[in-house]
């Protein structure tokens, strides 16, 4: 298979005992193979007058794994090494003329503390 292998790490369970605690629980990791990995930009206007150009910074990574990946924005993914939240919700690509989903984007952001 081509393309690259992420992990998504699921948080650990959020279920309560009978007095409301937390019940410590052990996050699941998942490995994906076949995902492809993009830098993800953000343009920024120039902050000199007169210049109407637009200069990029990148703020993350994109990655687009196969169909039928589980991925919530509470995941972590591990990108070449480095940890990453997800930011805002997964979407699911799906075929217009044919309705068959064809992958999942996710946006990332670099995972700090």
């Amino acid at each position: 298979m081509v393309g690259e292998t992420v992990t998504v790490t699921h948080p650990a369970s959020t279920a309560t005992d009978e007095y409301g605690d937390p019940i410590p629980g052990q996050p699941a990791t998942v490995q994906v193979p076949g995902c492809a990995v993009a830098p993800r930009m953000q343009l920024q206007a120039s902050t000199e007058s007169g210049e109407r150009g637009r200069q990029g910074v990148i703020i993350g990574l994109t990655v687009y794994t196969p169909p039928g990946v589980d991925i919530r924005s509470s995941d972590k993914l591990t990108v070449r090494g480095v940890d990453y939240d997800v930011e805002g919700e997964p979407g699911v690509w799906v075929n217009a003329f044919t309705g068959v989903p064809r992958g999942v984007e996710v946006a990332l952001r670099r995972a700090v503390g």
